[in-house]
């Protein structure tokens, strides 16, 4: 069997792709250090982000991409596992911040799923301009063409083909999904990744600014505590004729990039 012992990863994600969910499975991995997001928060709230030109001014001010990428290939996580998931869109033309030394791997969700989960959780702040809001969190490429440009970058790159999950396969075959998954980064697969308690038994390493957001948004809650990978959390895919207009322009935008991804799986 593959030895974790001291595998380093990238979790490169869409939003609302159940990809904190997956990150609290990872907390079962044997000498494991979680890293959330730490790209995510340099594009949100560090000095060079995209959302620090809109606002007074940054929130982190030692999430540099730089600073991320050193603290990623610290000397001192050699003799650890290393799990880092990220949002591909956080390192778009900044490839060459890309901490090295890692294997990568996409979590990928059908983008009706991915963008009306998305639009709900703006709906359930009371937001004044639902339609702003989302807009202003989301890249222009909207998660994930700049996914799909990250995946074709990686494998031009390392020659090889990264591994992609889709999140219902994942709902549907947690322990296949998760037994192929560990193979291919190399961590040793234990049962504990198909479910988890209610608090994390890993301290992540994620900036404070990300948690002070999430009574707000709650982005993560519902990950936090789900339990495990629940086969009746994989529900239908609604009608698109169904969905708020901005979540139909959306996925439409979207889906060929998905179908690329999703054939890679």
């Amino acid at each position: 069997m593959t030895s974790s012992r001291n595998a380093h990863v990238f979790l490169w994600a869409v939003p609302r792709s159940l990809s904190t969910a997956f990150t609290r499975s990872m907390e079962s991995i044997d000498n494991v250090a979680i890293y959330y997001e730490p790209y995510g928060c340099a594009d949100h709230y560090g000095p060079e982000g995209r959302l620090f030109s809109m606002d007074n001014s940054p929130a982190e001010l030692e999430y540099t991409y730089d600073k991320v990428k050193a603290s990623l290939e610290d000397k001192s996580l050699e003799n650890k596992c290393v799990f880092v998931k990220d949002m591909g869109y956080a390192v778009h033309k900044r490839y060459d911040k890309i901490a090295k030394g890692y294997k990568h791997s996409f979590l990928i969700r059908h983008p009706i799923k991915s963008f009306l989960s998305y639009y709900n959780v703006m709906v359930s702040t009371g937001a004044d301009d639902v339609d702003g809001d989302l807009s202003r969190w989301l890249p222009e490429g909207l998660g994930y063409q700049e996914l799909w440009e990250l995946y074709c970058y990686l494998e031009n790159k390392n020659g090889k083909k990264p591994f992609v999950v889709n999140a219902d396969d994942l709902l549907k075959n947690p322990k296949q999904v998760l037994q192929k998954y560990c193979e291919a980064v190399g961590f040793e697969y234990n049962d504990g990744l198909l479910s988890w308690d209610r608090k994390p038994s890993v301290e992540w390493n994620v900036a404070q600014s990300i948690w002070d957001i999430e009574p707000f948004y709650n982005w993560l809650s519902n990950s936090l505590t789900a339990g495990g990978f629940k086969k009746e959390l994989s529900k239908p895919i609604p009608s698109i004729e169904e969905l708020p207009k901005i979540v139909q322009e959306y996925v439409q935008i979207s889906m060929p990039y998905y179908e690329k991804l999703n054939s890679c799986c």
